[in-house]
């Protein structure tokens, strides 16, 4: 996929409300575990953030991401799933619950996408066939992605 500034949106379809990002972390657990990678893998304002952002909705493809104070929101209304990134004396804590770990999908993510050197956007490829549609990179697992 050649390098671009704006992508599609790996969502086909209007996002449902989500509602208050609290109600979701009343749901959670009270102790979490730390964080392999820091929320801001996909949060920061370069181009490799912005990259990672498509991959992890590729990842967790119904989740939605928001931010309240200094905690991170994931919410997935489809599974009922949601988790919830908070810094905790100086390293990120993730609480999940709900059928699908968000986070733990996203940090999969990022870890075959780091095992694999870090490869560009334009290495990507897009395999569209009547059985779905795919991103691919020949050093990471196919990514699906949903048919509109």
């Amino acid at each position: 996929m050649p390098r671009r500034r704006l992508l599609l949106s790996a969502r086909t379809h209007a996002a449902p409300a989500f509602g208050n990002p609290a109600h979701w972390a009343a749901g959670l657990p009270e102790t979490g575990r730390a964080a392999r990678h820091s929320p801001e893998r996909i949060t920061a304002g370069t181009e490799e953030a912005f990259h990672l952002r498509f991959l992890a909705q590729c990842a967790a493809p119904d989740a939605q991401m928001t931010t309240v104070g200094q905690a991170l929101h994931l919410v997935d209304v489809v599974t009922g799933s949601a988790a919830t990134l908070t810094l905790t004396e100086g390293r990120w804590e993730v609480r999940e619950g709900g059928p699908v770990r968000l986070w733990e999908r996203i940090e999969c993510v990022l870890t075959a996408y780091d095992e694999a050197g870090r490869p560009e956007p334009e290495t990507f490829t897009l395999h569209v066939y009547d059985g779905g549609q795919h991103l691919r990179h020949p050093r990471l697992p196919g990514l699906p992605l949903r048919r509109p």
